[in-house]
């Protein structure tokens, strides 16, 4: 009986060795970003029954150690540490980032990311962070494309976009007499991205609450066609409050709600009038405010005939030139921002983010990685802030979530159960030199 406690003792000291080791492993990690400390649990070695249950009484056993039944990753949030250092990145919440090791996809939670010569953003440990990356055909970050490595060109172009509207937020003077004009200019862009001026010059005709307008292209009015009278220009009228009546005609409410179609008029540029060479442009002149119920609530307009004052506040034209990236940053959700020296920000790709349904199951490996498992399940990945993902917060990194003082009671507790162990077998070995001192 005596040698069996030799290693009921010995089970100690390797368990608590263990501990002392994942401690150890705690503390050494306390300033590693992103690291998740953990925690060695132990469980009871089956007993020797020495009497079985018969019925006469209770059984007899005698326990045989104990043994490390897991080493388990504490996934608390870590706090949240400004950086000021844009690709950096943290997660506030449930969730990894995607890194691409050697072909392999790995999994993390320190976002201290940058980017290398080539463009791709990469973590500093190693390997190409991964997420959704370019723009669907209506601009907009194209999440059905799958997941790629980021990466992008500092320098790159974007391709430009030709004017289709335009909106100029107007008064004309009520005060005006027969044959006063008011004149404005908006810059528009056709589909090579070239500027040209767009014109447009208010008439007071001899009706009452009646101008004409008319539309001119880099000053020539000849090129144009569409509008109320087929060359570019038309007629609005004002009702006795100011307010547009109509445009061309016809009411712009019809029975209290807007018209449809909207009378909105659009003239077009064809492409042999365009000094580029580009393709014809299209431009509808939107007069009209939609409100937010158009079943029952009227439109109303830009256009105004207040007071005795010509003006013009807000304009408005949706195409843009091409521009060149020079920058980028990272919005709250993690998607990335280029900032283009024509003034347009665009939405150029969004860091993934995984989730697994067991996530104590992830193997852990060199560079603050983890690799899923059977135990874990394969990644579930999808954008910040869906499926139970957290949301990325920029320019921040996420501490260790080590707690000193807890690390140093666990400590203390495994170093005391490794010398209470250490007394066990040294205790036997006495009792057994006495043993065969018996023959003496």
């Amino acid at each position: 009986m005596l040698t069996g406690s030799f290693y009921t003792g010995l089970s100690g000291l390797q368990s608590n060795a263990t501990a002392l080791n994942v401690v150890g492993n705690n503390l050494a990690n306390i300033n590693t970003t992103g690291f998740k400390r953990s925690q060695a649990n132990f469980a009871q070695i089956m007993s020797n029954t020495i009497r079985g249950i018969s019925g006469a009484g209770n059984p007899l056993q005698v326990g045989l150690g104990v043994q490390t039944s897991e080493v388990v990753a504490k996934f608390e949030q870590g706090s949240i540490q400004t950086t000021g250092i844009k690709t950096h990145l943290a997660i506030q919440g449930e969730g990894f980032f995607q890194v691409n090791v050697n072909g392999t996809n790995a999994y993390t939670r320190a976002g201290t990311f940058g980017f290398d010569e080539e463009g791709f953003l990469v973590a500093a440990t190693g390997g190409n962070v991964q997420g959704f990356v370019g723009t669907d055909a209506n601009g907009n970050l194209d999440i059905g494309a799958g997941i790629q490595n980021i990466q992008i060109d500092l320098g790159q172009a974007a391709p430009p976009r030709a004017t289709d509207l335009v909106r100029f937020i107007t008064n004309l003077s009520a005060e005006a007499v027969l044959n006063d004009s008011y004149p404005t200019t908006i810059e528009v862009f056709d589909s090579k991205g070239v500027s040209h001026q767009l014109n447009m010059t208010f008439t007071k005709t001899a009706n009452t609450g009646e101008w004409s307008y008319q539309f001119a292209f880099n000053g020539d009015a000849a090129v144009i066609t569409g509008g109320g009278n087929g060359t570019g220009g038309g007629t609005v009228t004002f009702d006795n409050t100011g307010e547009l009546l109509s445009i061309d005609g016809t009411n712009i409410n019809t029975a209290g709600i807007p018209t449809v179609p909207s009378p909105e008029p659009t003239i077009t540029i064809a492409s042999a009038d365009i000094p580029s060479g580009a393709a014809d442009l299209n431009i509808t002149w939107n007069a009209l405010e939609a409100p937010n119920d158009p079943t029952s609530q009227p439109a109303s307009s830009f256009v105004t005939n207040f007071g005795n004052i010509n003006s013009t506040g807000t304009l408005f034209q949706n195409g843009f030139g091409s521009g060149i990236l020079q920058d980028i940053d990272f919005d709250q959700d993690g998607t990335m921002i280029g900032f283009f020296d024509n003034g347009l920000s665009l939405e150029l790709a969004r860091v993934a983010v995984a989730t697994f349904n067991n996530r104590q199951g992830l193997k852990q490996i060199d560079g603050s990685f983890y690799l899923p498992t059977a135990a874990s399940g394969p990644a579930s990945i999808d954008g910040e802030g869906t499926g139970g993902r957290g949301s990325i917060i920029a320019s921040s990194l996420e501490s260790s979530n080590v707690d000193i003082a807890e690390e140093f009671t666990s400590l203390i507790i495994h170093q005391r159960g490794y010398q209470s162990n250490s007394r066990t077998i040294t205790t036997v070995d006495q009792l057994l030199q006495e043993a065969l001192n018996l023959k003496r």
